[in-house]
């Protein structure tokens, strides 16, 4: 499915019962729609939206996937190619692409690497939804709003105490307020091999430089 890109055979796998089983556990249930291979396809229906999951097993029946893929298709968008080059400019696992029938793929290929520890599978699941969140704010219209999507931001008491105003510069240079949230005694910057994304590449790997954080030490 993906080896084709990522570059080869992995030495890490994950049992796929504990991923299966995490995958139902996130979304309430999933829907087995074919197996081909090592390859076997779910689907899932979360808050309205449709998409698959695909493992990617080491071997027809060997019960360990060694990658993993995500894929939702949206049809009837109104999408321009700059729309799309915007869309992936804000993508932290996933590629957009709009094909010849206008329809728009969203995707996302992962290797594993390391033993399966659910709470990092559970940050893997929300990169995904993150993209998706990001990709039906920039389809769904002019009128669409991430903030009124939040249902904490609607609240007006939690809009006024989450103000942060823009600082006025001191003698005549401006504050960062970047240095003052990561604290004086941590003097960090972003990676600039990643751009802050903390993942490089057409399939997301994590950031050599940074460690997949986004920052490094600054000099």
């Amino acid at each position: 499915m993906f080896r084709k890109f990522t570059g080869g055979a992995r030495e890490a796998s994950w049992p796929v019962d504990k991923v299966v089983a995490a995958l139902e556990t996130q979304y309430g249930g999933l829907h087995k729609l074919g197996e081909d291979g090592p390859l076997s396809v779910y689907g899932v229906q979360h808050n309205g939206i449709n998409f698959i999951v695909a493992l990617m097993q080491t071997a027809e029946g060997s019960g360990k996937v060694e990658e993993m893929g995500f894929l939702a298709r949206f049809v009837g968008f109104e999408v321009s190619e700059f729309q799309v080059e915007a869309i992936n400019r804000n993508l932290h696992i996933s590629v957009a692409s709009i094909e010849d029938s206008g329809d728009l793929f969203l995707m996302a290929g992962l290797e594993v690497a390391g033993a399966f520890d659910q709470a990092q599978f559970m940050m893997m699941l929300e990169s995904w939804k993150r993209d998706l969140m990001m990709t039906l704010a920039r389809i769904s219209g002019d009128g669409a709003s991430m903030a009124a999507a939040f249902p904490a931001a609607r609240m007006e008491a939690a809009r006024e105490f989450a103000v942060n105003a823009a600082p006025a510069p001191v003698e005549g240079r401006p504050v960062d307020m970047l240095a003052s949230f990561l604290g004086g005694k941590e003097k960090r910057a972003i990676c600039s091999d990643c751009g802050g994304r903390g993942k490089r590449g057409f399939f997301a790997r994590l950031c050599g430089e940074c460690d997949g954080s986004g920052f490094v030490n600054a000099r």
